[in-house]
């Protein structure tokens, strides 16, 4: 049966309301579209069958190669893949750690630790980055070594100098599907060397994809055409990785409890497999950092379950956690030993500092968010000043794009009209800041076009940055609808609810199909929905090892969770209940997303509220 077929919203009933089928309908998900976005074919990057020969050069002459990678999650997970990869097919390959106090460009100062410390270095590999760091590239050319460019970073004029260079933004490429991480990039590097060079190890090699994907997920990678096998893939192979906490502390209704520290990673499937044959130590490093990782996560409550790694936890756990030392200005070198280090003991330790850095992480958030939203913000709403560490800046940025919605710069405060100012700026996915700067002097921005650092040559030209948004966002909205309903769908006993909630086999059936179609993300998010609650019957319960959550539950029995509220909100919806046993209420209204949540054998759906939209009357 088609997916898509012409519905009258306002002829449908309860009863005959598809509501998988509508919801497609909705968001334009025809069978063709499904079909499409799943295709996996794309063409060779260019310069890839060069790089291949180059790297194949280095490793029959026996020539050392330098990984130089980003800081970030899709930086460390390129180097880990490369430093992992080569390793296995027999190159003599070392992986140097980044300073992300330099900034994301490759410096000359990284070229001169590199020589200090592999002397006999003769090939630079740069991975999720290199393609504009023309300093670094000369340097390194100037010590007579091969460089060599992986990158997936837009190539600015007059392009690369690198003897090599492998990106999709390439100024000449016309790769059609030019959204990939730098993880992937050199992912396809790889796997092509592997299959031209040593077809026999392409089962070692297929595995690094679960770093590919993890790149792709941390930044933010749209889900679409190649990327969303190689999501699904990192999620099996992450998932082959786990081990689920034995039972073994006693708890008071006489049966045993998981205990997440007696997880022994070498019982994970994969690990067992790759202990039947002979790997490179740093290969096995590589899988046995990822299997600690998650075993530190089950030791904090992060994954109890299978279900629970999934790409949502790549992108709101692992990632941010990993990229929170350059937020905090904490050492960075604990991101890349947890995969790198010798001994799980060292590994569970380092993954716990990385960990304990995001819980810091989030701290710091609460602050300076406080700081832009009472302090002195004279170009509020665009452009607002922190005094926060600047790798603070894109996540403040991003917080502020949310609550304003429309692009948003954070930077640092200037003392004087001609001082240099640098920040981060977030935009929805209908702004482009980079191309909306560039035609302006004194005013630019690197990285992806809603995600980027953004230059002013002086701060004097900050009101400039100020217009330029404005009169953009204005542009770009006229593009934009912003009518009707505030999800995919509507739920409730309001009249223009496309469906009540007294009967929860419907929307069982709703998520059931939905997971099916699985990954989402960037490009093909997950659908929301749009929630009207009756107050009256409502149950409201705080939740949470400190209280800090709530849980509604309808009369229906549908759970409605609602994250890190419950000290704002508990007493206020406590209220409505109250005053709905006397006096005829409205619905309130939450936009949320609907999941499937099993206990004890009983699966049930379960909505997690997003964000309330409206209050009863």
């Amino acid at each position: 049966m088609s997916i898509l077929h012409t519905v009258d919203d306002h002829s449908l009933t309860d009863e005959d309301t598809d509501l998988f089928e509508l919801l497609c309908q909705r968001r334009g998900w025809s069978d063709q579209y499904l079909k499409e976005i799943e295709s996996t074919e794309h063409d060779e990057l260019l310069g890839l069958a060069e790089m291949v020969e180059a790297l194949h050069d280095a490793r029959t002459t026996g020539k050392k190669i330098t990984i130089a990678p980003d800081f970030d999650m899709d930086g460390i997970s390129s180097g880990v893949l490369g430093y992992a990869g080569l390793s296995e097919l027999g190159f003599d390959v070392e992986l140097h750690l980044p300073n992300y106090r330099r900034g994301h460009e490759l410096t000359p100062e990284d070229i001169a630790e590199i020589h200090a410390k592999w002397p006999d270095t003769r090939v630079l590999l740069t991975c999720d980055g290199g393609v504009n760091s023309h300093r670094g590239i000369a340097a390194a050319r100037a010590l007579g070594w091969t460089t060599l460019v992986t990158d997936h970073h837009e190539e600015l004029a007059p392009g690369s100098t690198a003897d090599i260079t492998v990106d999709p933004c390439r100024i000449d490429e016309t790769y059609a599907h030019t959204g990939i991480c730098g993880a992937h990039v050199l992912y396809q590097v790889i796997e092509a060397y592997t299959r031209v060079h040593r077809s026999e190890k392409l089962w070692e090699i297929h595995l690094l994809r679960l770093f590919a994907g993890l790149g792709t997920v941390s930044d933010v990678m749209p889900v679409l055409y190649e990327n969303r096998q190689l999501v699904r893939d990192a999620i099996s192979i992450a998932r082959l990785l786990r081990v689920a906490a034995p039972k073994t502390i006693p708890n008071p209704w006489g049966g045993f409890d998981a205990d997440p520290d007696a997880i022994d990673v070498e019982q994970s499937i994969l690990m067992q497999l790759l202990r039947t044959e002979p790997h490179h130590p740093v290969f096995l490093r590589a899988f046995e950092g990822f299997a600690i990782v998650l075993k530190a996560f089950a030791q904090i409550g992060k994954i109890r379950d299978v279900d629970d790694l999934d790409e949502g936890f790549f992108g709101f756990y692992l990632a941010p956690a990993m990229n929170s030392p350059r937020r905090t200005g904490a050492s960075l070198e604990p991101c890349f030993a947890v995969f790198t280090a010798a001994g799980a003991d060292v590994k569970l330790k380092v993954a716990h500092q990385v960990i304990e850095s995001n819980e810091l992480r989030k701290q710091l958030v609460i602050e300076h968010m406080e700081e832009l939203t009472t302090g002195d913000q004279p170009l509020a709403p665009w452009v607002y000043f922190s005094d926060a560490y600047p790798g603070m800046y894109g996540l403040l940025a991003n917080r502020m794009m949310e609550l304003n919605g429309h692009p948003v710069v954070v930077v640092n405060r200037p003392a004087g009209p001609d001082d240099f100012v640098s920040g981060s700026g977030r935009a929805p996915g209908w702004f482009d800041i980079i191309t909306s700067l560039e035609p302006h002097d004194g005013l630019s921005a690197i990285g992806h076009q809603q995600a980027c650092g953004v230059r002013v040559a002086k701060a004097e030209k900050l009101g400039d940055l100020v217009a330029v948004l404005q009169e953009a966002t204005q542009v770009a909205l006229l593009a934009v609808s912003t009518d009707g309903p505030n999800g995919d769908l509507v739920l409730g006993p309001d009249a223009d609810c496309d469906a009540g909630l007294e009967d929860l086999q419907p929307l069982f059936e709703l998520v059931r199909r939905t997971e099916g179609l699985k990954p989402f993300g960037h490009g093909f998010t997950a659908p929301v929905v749009e929630i009207a609650v009756e107050p009256l019957g409502l149950r409201v319960d705080r939740i949470g090892s400190e209280s800090q959550h709530l849980r509604l539950v309808t009369r229906s029995g549908l759970s409605c969770l609602w994250w890190n509220v419950a000290e704002e909100k508990f007493d206020v919806l406590r209220g409505f209940v109250q005053r709905a046993s006397r006096t005829e209420l409205g619905t309130l209204r939450f936009t949320a997303t609907l999941q499937l949540n099993t206990f004890r054998g009983d699966t049930r759906v379960q909505a997690v509220i997003n964000e309330q939209i409206t209050t009863a009357a």
